[in-house]
């Protein structure tokens, strides 16, 4: 049995589903396959912010995900170390709203659905085992399902399949760029909650705690927590009396959970391996989207959004490469530098902003002052939105002025201050050098040292 299309996208969640959507509206004749069948959860945030919601919107399926009862955040519950505020979410004229929350068996099965209404083919419950190649190059999958074999045959294929991506796998895109996360999360959703202030997430990072809160579609509430990695042994050995000693000590989400009529519901998720990476996304006849390509520190919750950003850039790279209008491996290659450059600086803030430990004191003498001015907030939180670039908000000014008034008060010592300071230069030193000369991942998952000749390949 053989069957040719255009495109095979493989996976059809939140990356998958969307590119498989534009690329059938635009003609072209696009099969998805997926081993899951749908509703089918998948360990995730499922946070999504402006950006994210606005391409739901152009994607013609906001309605459907707004009618899961999905309320708009308004605004943000922030506690970073001492510093407690409540500032509204930041959105632009045209935002169709601030951000949502859906949990995945919802919102993937919408995508899904909107998927085969544009024509694209869809097939789960089938696994990928290997991928047919002619001349070196890609030309489709061989897809296992029920028992019996197929292939599909096409003139590129598309790893949506996130972090496990068999594409990736069995085409050997390198890791590089890896960061090893140093917590671990677990969450749980609760229903009859009433939470105060409304319209509100939490985001409370303090010593070496992190708790997220915030509401979900069909009245649910949503609890995360990020313990140090060195306690998961600890913490797993008796979830329920660990969760609820570490929510104990974020008083406005156990007063949220703990009111009377609250309850959980379902089992705890728990995410354990959080190490960040950016991957080889791109080659002759495939590329890799999403997850797949490039996961970061969960701790922002930008997944989904990075997501749906990448394909709003892929996709008309594919319709042009395959009508001609530049060559595909070009196209796809200049689609993965654009990745890269939007994904790097937010890459780095997310390893940062999930790091067991306090938060730098320079960063929260920075903020503290950020957050006397509402402009200077926005900007702050429209790192989440990822309308604002880390460098733009954390400028060697701002840090150096932050410094400065942490050095004339005397507390910390001056001489943490300063070794703080200079650690900080050095990680940025060797972060910009490292997004021009990747340091790939070697066969042990260890980043390798980078020799000059050991860059991603050049378009062409």
């Amino acid at each position: 049995m053989s069957d040719r299309f255009d495109v095979v996208v493989v996976g059809a969640r939140c990356a998958g589903s969307p590119l498989a959507i534009q690329l059938a509206r635009a003609g072209l004749r696009v099969a998805v396959v997926d081993r899951a069948r749908f509703p089918s959860d998948t360990p995730s945030t499922h946070f999504f912010q402006t950006e994210g919601i606005a391409s739901l919107d152009r994607l013609g399926v906001l309605d459907r995900v707004a009618a899961t009862g999905a309320p708009y955040v308004l605004q943000a519950d922030m506690r970073v170390e001492d510093i407690h505020k409540l500032v509204p979410w930041p959105t632009r004229s045209g935002d169709p709203g601030g951000a949502l929350a859906v949990r995945r068996p919802v919102l993937d099965t919408i995508l899904v659905e909107a998927a085969q209404e544009a024509g694209a083919e869809v097939r789960c419950g089938a696994r990928v085992t290997n991928l047919v190649r002619e001349a070196g190059r890609v030309k489709g999958v061989r897809v296992g399902s029920d028992g019996q074999e197929s292939e599909l045959h096409a003139d590129l294929v598309v790893g949506a399949d996130g972090r496990g991506s068999t594409v990736g796998s069995l085409v050997g895109a390198r890791f590089y760029n890896v960061t090893h996360g140093e917590r671990f999360f677990y969450w749980a959703y609760f229903e009859g909650t009433r939470p105060e202030p409304k319209n509100t997430t939490w985001f409370h990072r303090w010593e070496d705690d992190l708790m997220i809160g915030f509401p979900c579609d069909d009245g649910t509430f949503l609890v995360g927590i990020g313990p140090p990695s060195d306690r998961l042994a600890e913490f797993s050995a008796d979830v329920e009396k660990s969760f609820e000693s570490y929510l104990g000590r974020c008083e406005p989400l156990e007063a949220i959970v703990g009111a009377p009529g609250v309850k959980r519901i379902g089992r705890f998720h728990r995410m354990t391996n959080v190490d960040g990476y950016l991957r080889e996304s791109a080659g002759p006849g495939w590329a890799l989207v999403g997850d797949a390509g490039h996961f970061k520190d969960p701790t922002p919750a930008q997944g989904i959004s990075d997501a749906l950003r990448q394909v709003d850039r892929l996709a008309p790279a594919i319709i042009d490469g395959l009508a001609g209008q530049q060559p595909l491996d070009a196209a796809l290659h200049d689609w993965w530098r654009w990745r890269d450059d939007d994904a790097a600086e937010h890459h780095w803030f997310a390893t940062d902003l999930g790091a067991a430990g306090r938060v730098p004191v320079s960063f929260v003498e920075a903020l503290r002052k950020v957050t006397t001015n509402p402009e200077e907030t926005r900007k702050f939180l429209d790192l989440f939105n990822h309308r604002t670039k880390p460098s733009e908000f954390l400028t060697p000014k701002v840090i150096g002025t932050a410094t400065l008034r942490l050095l004339k008060r005397g507390q910390p010592t001056r001489s943490e201050v300063l070794r703080e300071f200079w650690r900080l230069l050095s990680d940025n030193q060797r972060r910009v050098k490292l997004n021009k000369r990747p340091a790939y991942a070697g066969p042990s998952g260890l980043i390798d040292s980078y020799p000059e000749a050991d860059l991603a390949p050049e378009p062409g």
